[in-house]
């Protein structure tokens, strides 16, 4: 496990984090769904520490100003922000937020239509079936969504929707989207409706959902091509052991925005991240989790062991050991190692190059593959 005797500012030129010993497994088990709805603590984190953030981003030289409590206060009241401030690092790194708060700087981005209690009622002409399957096989082990009055609200949230888009209807994965929102309770279905309508179809997620699911092959291949880019010696590895692509393993961190096996305070960070920054963010951060696991992935020769950990371990897994690089002061430095996060320099040296290799495939192939692949 990671060491913690660790000194985050001795320099190395060598990986300064162990991910598992050899008698150790992933920490969640993958069937186990109260490890993920468990009971939801206070606050997002625990106890800020902004000033200790700033030190080390300093350090490593980060050029990344993040938000200070105070600013996130001034934030909810008036829906505004330093624009020199880093949104997306702000929300990932903050622990004085709590979960209500979370939840409402998400609902922030949304626009409240008023049309749930309207369209939650069922129309004669409309086919729920499809709805009805998936409300009883979502989080069954979960004692919450055992009570009709859970499996209700779900059913009324996912209604709506079909009910507003004749298009896609209902998508599998949605169920885990609205589930996980419920699980917070809050008793705003009327919220958790306009999030999800707001992912579906202001932020054009219905392309995953429609027949066909043209949206769900490109953010695949888009995956499958980084992947291979960025950890070549893993993707070789895979393809020996018999995987010869990531479709098992990531459409459903696409289809349920990470909701299904992410512990769910985590989820909710990673979905506001997802209203910040687009959907780009969720392939960097499954591709910066597998960097963080690569050393333990590359010792998997199993087929089955390993879908099965980056499915249902991975984030749980993750999120953990986030939790013991803020207690060791190194957050930065391992954000900086998997990618998440880069230097000044190197922000530079990237745009550089990628305005170049733009210049290039505009040149031979056209402004469309390289805003596809590379963005």
């Amino acid at each position: 496990m990671i060491q913690h005797n660790f000194n985050p500012f001795r320099k190395s030129n060598r990986q300064t984090y162990s991910l598992f010993d050899e008698k150790s497994s992933y920490e969640i088990k993958v069937e186990d769904e109260q490890a993920i709805l468990k009971p939801i603590p206070k606050y997002v984190w625990e106890d800020d520490y902004y000033e200790q953030l700033k030190l080390e981003l300093k350090y490593y030289k980060v050029d990344i100003q993040v938000l200070s409590h105070s600013e996130w206060e001034h934030l909810f009241l008036t829906g505004m922000y330093d624009s020199n401030k880093n949104l997306l690092l702000s929300i990932f790194t903050t622990r004085s937020l709590t979960v209500r708060q979370v939840f409402d700087f998400i609902t922030m981005q949304c626009q409240m239509t008023r049309q749930f209690e309207h369209l939650k009622k069922p129309l004669k002409e409309k086919n729920y079936e499809s709805i009805i399957k998936d409300v009883h096989r979502t989080f069954k082990s979960s004692d919450y969504f055992q009570k009709e009055e859970a499996l209700q609200r779900l059913q009324d949230i996912l209604v709506a929707y079909c009910n507003l888009d004749s298009e896609v209807s209902y998508g599998q994965g949605m169920n885990f989207i609205v589930a996980a929102l419920m699980y917070l309770d809050f008793n705003n279905d009327e919220a958790i409706f306009e999030i999800l309508r707001t992912v579906v179809m202001d932020k054009e997620w219905r392309l995953l959902y429609i027949n066909g699911s043209p949206g769900l092959f490109f953010l695949r291949a888009k995956f499958n091509f980084k992947f291979q880019k960025r950890m070549p010696e893993l993707y070789q590895h895979f393809l020996s052991v018999g995987i010869e692509d990531m479709n098992l393993c990531v459409s459903a961190f696409y289809l349920t925005l990470f909701m299904q096996h992410a512990p769910i305070q985590f989820s909710l960070v990673l979905l506001a991240m997802y209203f910040i920054e687009g959907h780009d963010i969720l392939t960097k951060m499954i591709l910066s989790m597998m960097k963080y696991f690569e050393n333990y992935l590359l010792k998997l020769n199993d087929f089955q062991q390993i879908i099965e950990f980056i499915k249902r371990g991975l984030i749980n897994n993750f999120y953990r050991e986030i939790q013991q690089c803020r207690k060791q002061q190194r957050l930065v430095q391992v954000l900086l190692d998997i990618g998440l996060i880069k230097r000044k320099d190197k922000q530079h040296n990237q745009k550089t190059k990628k305005g170049q290799m733009k210049q290039l495939i505009d040149k031979q192939l056209g402004n469309d593959v390289y805003s596809y692949f590379f963005r």
